[in-house]
């Protein structure tokens, strides 16, 4: 229903908001004006319920204080941009008027119609962000979104079961990820009359790499990731498939999988197969590996020195690290076990 035929309804007694189980108008001016901005701006507004009764009247079960700001605005009662109504110029009124809104009509006895008034106001959910990209700028593009979502083999197996736009937004945030954009909105906005078809074929490459690749999508962000930085390497990590599966379930049943970076951990573990490299199952030292550790160090007034910038720490302040990194082969085994400060560490890296 557009704006103009709701205002013409409540102005010919043919919607009515004053029922009794409607509650008083709690809007203030701000909130008044923010109902009539989302308008002009196409943000969209909740559904309006309406009930019908058995003089055909519809009567308002849900939306009161946002009819009562359109009214209000219109007959020049609300100010919006330090204008009223008649002071606004046609193309805006025109714009306003022909807002379609979402009006649900209801219909039965007496007891039905305060049952869905008290479910509604017990049980409104706040619209999904990609319900709100959608309301902003819906058009081709978008429409491109939700129909490759729907369609492809790999987006249907890979994103899994779609809920309130979840796998549209999964799908935009990894175009942005392959365009190196970082507002998603702003590219949707652009976008917003273009065709989806050169991003849908950019995304289908990449979601054709992890099919082909990994049985358990778990942890997508991470295997998109991996898809965009080893795409060229995609004939030898297929060789590897089995390897590479078992592997990655494993580290992620473990305890390892707790206490480290996933996403470097499961590159490094792809990176030993690959290569070649047979990797220790043990990834970590543990508190008695780091004990045992210490006891063979020097210790000069409760400190040890870390090997690397051979300052002198207190033992909490360092940590057990492999002197031949772990994800090129090094066993996690005291004989290659070195006490670094938390700096060298993280400099170290696989160096």
């Amino acid at each position: 229903m557009k704006i103009k035929e709701l205002y013409e309804k409540i102005r010919d007694g043919i919607i009515i908001s004053d029922i009794d189980l409607q509650r008083e108008i709690i809007y203030n001016t701000e909130k008044q004006q923010l109902v009539i901005d989302s308008i002009l701006n196409q943000v969209p507004l909740p559904a309006f319920y309406l009930w019908k009764n058995e003089d055909e009247k519809l009567e308002v079960l849900d939306g009161k204080q946002r009819i009562e700001s359109i009214k209000k605005f219109i007959e020049n009662d609300l100010m919006y941009n330090d204008k009223i109504w008649k002071q606004t110029d046609r193309e805006t009124q025109d714009k306003f008027n022909s807002t379609e809104l979402s009006v649900i009509v209801c219909s039965g006895s007496e007891d039905l119609k305060r049952k869905i008034f008290n479910r509604i106001n017990t049980l409104g959910v706040p619209l999904s962000p990609y319900e709100v990209l959608n309301g902003l700028y819906n058009g081709e593009y978008l429409r491109g979104v939700t129909s490759y979502i729907s369609q492809d083999k790999d987006a249907l197996k890979i994103l899994g079961p779609n809920s309130r736009g979840k796998n549209q937004m999964k799908v935009l945030k990894y175009i942005c990820s392959l365009r190196n954009v970082k507002e998603l909105d702003d590219y949707v906005k652009t976008n917003q009359s273009k065709s989806f078809a050169d991003d849908q074929r950019l995304i289908m490459k990449n979601l054709k790499f992890i099919r082909e690749v990994f049985d358990d999508y778990g942890h997508l962000d991470i295997l998109f990731n991996l898809s965009i930085k080893y795409a060229k390497d995609l004939t030898i990590w297929k060789e590897h498939k089995s390897d590479i599966n078992i592997r990655i379930k494993r580290y992620l049943k473990s305890d390892d999988a707790k206490f480290t970076d996933k996403a470097v951990e499961i590159e490094n573990i792809i990176q030993a197969i690959v290569q070649g490299i047979s990797v220790d199952d043990k990834r970590l030292f543990t508190v008695d590996d780091k004990r045992e550790l210490l006891a063979q160090k020097e210790c000069q007034e409760n400190k040890y020195q870390c090997e690397c910038c051979k300052k002198w720490f207190y033992k909490e302040e360092l940590q057990v690290d492999h002197i031949e990194p772990w994800s090129k082969g090094g066993r996690t085994v005291l004989s290659n076990a070195q006490l670094l400060c938390g700096p060298c560490n993280r400099k170290k890296g696989n160096i």
